[in-house]
């Protein structure tokens, strides 16, 4: 991988010591800020500074050379052609933003954004706190922003594939036919260049976000949802109403896999067909996570396992969704985006907030009634100490008003005679 960072040269001499006339050695120094030798112990540490330089193992670096990669093309591969490698209308990932003859695209994801929160009837920060999880905590919020702006126009513009969006304007400059026809070759273009990439990651989780990927079936209990048998075996009796999901019994054995491979093999290839079983297999996939989601629905009647294990069946249902989607126009998407809406809501989100938190571990369940406990001793305590305060108050006799105080009488005055 090329990350594309300048690495300074430091500058490297070679000075020989005089000790009584004799040479002992020399010492390599590279110089810093202000000309300053900085001696090659120091150099070392700061170059290496969990001391990796002393350390064998290279499990580290193998990890970090897997990982997925945004890749620059070094200057000597782009000397052949420079405009092959350089975007021409719009870029994505971090490499070309910013570049002023790109700029004017950025009203156009902008607005692409807005139509996708629409329509997905979702807030801006719903969707930035979803992907929080993928950007590194040393990595700017403006490197999440990004991703999250030009992802979800890349988005945008792979459904153009589909055809024209409804909710866009019949002359918008780029989603309309006007503009499949003149700008979109272009923008096809710059997303194939190798530096002019977004992570794939990025792409599945804004997809998951976007469309509700419904959780597994452990935390939408904790949600208040229920689960319980449908009235009959039928794939299309899965319903959803007032916080009861309803689903067909399940049998699990060692044909499992190999009949709904070959039944979703078949809606594949037979035009007309429908995705009953792959839509089914789909939204399985996403309530079973592991094997307490398996023992859950195996409590409540809906998977019957044959098989022994609740790995075993968890691990089935996971391989059999590899490379398959939800069909949009099924009924289970529908129920889907229900469930969603219903985990959404405040109290329901609180409620599995506090579950997940207190009730997962004992310890944290006693804790939490300890705490309730010593709270309502706390409460106990003042109301008792205040009571006979009160009541002191309400014992104490009656003092009668003081009299009304008299006027003294007016003074005698002897008449005198004539």
């Amino acid at each position: 991988m090329i990350s594309g960072r300048r690495f300074s040269a430091w500058s490297e001499t070679r000075r020989f010591k005089k000790n009584s006339g004799k040479t002992n050695g020399f010492e390599r120094h590279r110089y810093g800020k202000g000309g300053r030798a900085i001696g090659l112990v120091d150099w070392a540490a700061a170059a290496w500074p969990e001391n990796q330089a002393n350390d064998g193992d290279s499990t580290k670096e193998l990890e970090l050379w897997r990982k997925h990669s945004i890749y620059r093309v070094p200057a000597c591969i782009k000397e052949l052609n420079p405009k092959a490698y350089r975007p021409q209308v719009v870029s994505f990932g971090p490499y070309h933003h910013g570049a002023d003859e790109l700029s004017a695209m950025e009203e156009h994801k902008h607005r692409a954004l807005r139509h996708l929160l629409r329509r997905a009837n979702k807030p801006l920060e719903e969707l930035a706190d979803g992907m929080e999880e993928l950007v590194n905590p040393l990595q700017s919020s403006y490197f999440l922003r990004l991703m999250v702006v030009d992802g979800c126009f890349l988005l945008e513009i792979l459904r153009l594939n589909v055809g024209r969006m409804a909710d866009y304007a019949v002359d918008d400059p780029i989603f309309s036919n006007h503009g499949m026809l003149h700008t979109l070759p272009y923008i096809k273009r710059d997303m194939l260049i190798v530096e002019n990439q977004l992570p794939l990651l990025v792409l599945e989780k804004l997809v998951a976000l976007e469309t509700g990927i419904i959780r597994s079936a452990v935390e939408l209990y904790e949600a208040g949802i229920r689960f319980k048998t449908s009235r009959t075996n039928s794939l299309h009796d899965i319903r959803f109403h007032h916080g009861i999901l309803s689903l067909p019994a399940v049998v699990v054995d060692d044909a499992t896999q190999y009949a709904y491979l070959n039944l979703m093999a078949f809606e594949r290839l037979h035009v007309g067909a429908g995705s009953q079983i792959t839509s089914f297999v789909f939204f399985m996939d996403n309530i079973i996570d592991s094997s307490k989601d398996v023992a859950l629905l195996h409590s409540k009647g809906i998977i019957q396992n044959a098989l022994g294990s609740d790995k075993a069946v968890a691990k089935l249902f996971n391989s059999l969704s590899k490379d398959v989607t939800l069909d949009p126009d099924s009924s289970l998407d529908a129920v889907q985006r229900r469930v969603n809406g219903y985990c959404q809501k405040s109290w329901n989100k609180w409620r599995a907030n506090l579950i997940h938190t207190y009730f997962r571990s004992p310890w944290a369940f006693l804790s939490l009634a300890a705490a309730i406990f010593l709270l309502a001793l706390s409460v106990a305590q003042t109301i008792y100490t205040v009571m006979p305060y009160y009541q002191n108050e309400e014992n104490l006799p009656s003092v009668p008003p003081p009299p009304p105080r008299m006027a003294p009488p007016p003074a005698f005055t002897p008449r005198r005679g004539p």
